[in-house]
């Protein structure tokens, strides 16, 4: 078993470039190459299929991708692990977001983890709950910090984040204390994309309401925006508003609604590295003692 190929196709896979795999590897170009065609050739088949632009899998090679990808994953727990015995915090913990928690939490959150474990590197990547699914499923991240929908993964509940509606100061609905869902049928409404708040489609789906929809938007910057030039009203979680100033409202519903927020693992959190074990719990504290 040659590690170090494993290791080498992974991140070709990842950057979708043998050059960039490389340079991150700190090999050289060719000898990147070779090592994957060493790994075709050994395997009888084809990993990579070549573009002008880059690589991209091919169907059998997204098949070993999974088994290389735990291969990964058992020798960063093994390396940790002895790490730990002799004293040494170290580690690489991939975490997938959806953007209000990335944006509001996480910047807070690893900030003070950091101060505990200097030395475990920490990824990020920024995605909504179709993406997040993806990287789960292919490996790409350790965990992700989203909602309970799919039931595929196991689910450790973290906090209620309420969905409330959204809208321009100065328009009519703004002075009301609670708005019926109802409202959205008579108003312009913004709807968000269902792999970006399916909670959403799914609230006016149990009320059998079909909204005013003026506008289907993916992006959810490009949303506020629109509320904030008074294009519309929407539903949003309130997190993802945090930041908003004082020409957004929100306001709750007459019947409130919220999204269940939590850790999405692949496996059970046991069968996970010390350092993703580490940020896990960490997360988990962190988010009883702010809210």
């Amino acid at each position: 078993m040659n590690l170090k190929k494993y290791f080498a196709y992974i991140k070709v896979v990842e950057t979708g470039s043998l050059t960039k795999a490389a340079e991150m590897l700190n090999y050289t170009q060719p000898g990147m190459s070779q090592m994957i065609t060493s790994l075709e050739e050994e395997y009888g088949f084809p990993l990579l299929l070549r573009h002008k632009n880059g690589v991209t899998p091919t169907k059998n090679g997204l098949t070993v991708l999974a088994a290389m990808r735990e291969i990964q994953r058992g020798y960063e727990k093994l390396s940790e692990t002895v790490n730990e015995i002799n004293g040494l915090e170290t580690g690489e913990i991939r975490i997938g977001a959806y953007t209000s928690i990335a944006t509001n939490w996480m910047p807070k959150i690893l900030g003070e983890f950091k101060k505990l474990y200097p030395f475990i590197e920490i990824q990020i990547h920024e995605g909504n709950a179709s993406e997040l699914d993806h990287w789960l499923e292919e490996g790409k991240i350790d965990f992700g910090i989203g909602t309970f929908y799919n039931k595929k993964w196991n689910f450790e509940a973290l906090f209620e984040d309420p969905i409330v509606v959204v809208m321009n100061s100065q328009h009519p609905l703004a002075e009301l204390n609670l708005i019926p869902l109802r409202a959205t049928e008579s108003a312009e409404f913004i709807l968000p994309y269902s792999d970006t708040h399916f909670e959403v489609h799914q609230v006016f789906k149990e009320e059998q309401i079909e909204p005013n929809i003026a506008y289907r938007i993916k992006g959810d910057e490009t949303i506020i925006s629109m509320i904030r030039y008074n294009l519309g009203i929407s539903l949003l979680p309130s997190l993802l508003l945090t930041n908003c100033t004082n020409d957004i409202v929100m306001k709750p519903l007459k019947n409130p609604v919220s999204r269940k927020i939590g850790i999405l693992l692949h496996t059970t959190k046991h069968s996970q590295t010390p350092s993703v074990n580490k940020m896990i719990d960490f997360i988990k504290e962190w988010i009883k003692k702010n809210n």
